[in-house]
């Protein structure tokens, strides 16, 4: 059975909002109405950033909350306590999102409060599917070396690719590492800049080619969904857990 969640919106005064339902895989929250799924109103102060400042993603069974790398942060309170999210942070029914609305002349901070909601708990135990064969693979990338390790069946195979694939896949694998482990999505603009830094003149379309270069190298491992595509968005890369 599919698990169904919803979110409920209050404002920094206590007040609902909105109830809005996780209808899609992804809903953007931040503070431009025209540029977000969940807008939060008002912001006098602007702590909110105006677009992208998080997002509620489905990954498989599970719902997660993803910091969009705001400057004021994302937090998650939980059984009364308060923590920031790290890149992102899997969530749980009855867990509050919190964005910061304002901060008074004695410090005291007020938030928008996103209570999530699920009719099936995203933590509860269900099958686990199993998979075999190149669904079982994925990707280390050894910094000290500069080597890129497709790992399968405990087997390793060192994948060749050139300078501007291993700036890419190094970020990747970064994201993923400050994320807890969980496959970050990494959007085309800060891609861009970790392949390119301020180099002028590059486009999606470069991005779109090295992606594809890369995911030819790995064709022959038949892995090359390790490098998945969000329309519009960006790239997620699967990468080994650490044992």
């Amino acid at each position: 059975m599919e698990s169904r969640a919803e979110i409920v919106v209050r404002g920094p005064d206590g007040h609902e909002q909105a109830t809005v339902q996780l209808s899609s895989d992804r809903v953007t929250i931040g503070r431009l109405p025209d540029a977000n799924d969940i807008a939060l109103q008002p912001d006098p102060e602007q702590l909110v950033t105006r677009s992208n400042h998080c997002a509620i993603e489905r990954d498989g069974a599970r719902w997660l909350v993803v910091d969009g790398g705001s400057v004021n942060g994302t937090f998650l309170k939980r059984d009364g306590e308060l923590t920031r999210v790290d890149g992102r942070a899997a969530l749980r029914d009855g867990d509050l999102v919190c964005v910061l609305a304002s901060v008074s002349g004695s410090a005291e901070r007020r938030y928008f409060e996103l209570g999530f909601h699920a009719t099936v708990d995203s933590q509860a135990t269900r099958a686990v599917e199993v998979h075999t064969g190149a669904a079982a693979a994925c990707l280390r990338y050894d910094a000290n070396q500069a080597r890129l390790l497709l790992v399968s069946d405990d087997e390793e195979h060192e994948v060749p690719i050139r300078a501007q694939a291993h700036r890419l896949v190094r970020y990747m694998v970064e994201r993923n590492e400050a994320g807890g482990g969980e496959p970050v999505l990494c959007t085309h603009e800060e891609l861009m800049q970790a392949v390119w830094g301020g180099e002028p003149m590059h486009s999606r379309e470069e991005l779109a080619k090295l992606v594809w270069e890369l995911r030819r190298k790995l064709e022959p491992f038949d892995a090359e969904h390790l490098i998945e595509n969000e329309r519009r968005l960006g790239y997620r890369l699967r990468t080994c857990r650490d044992r």
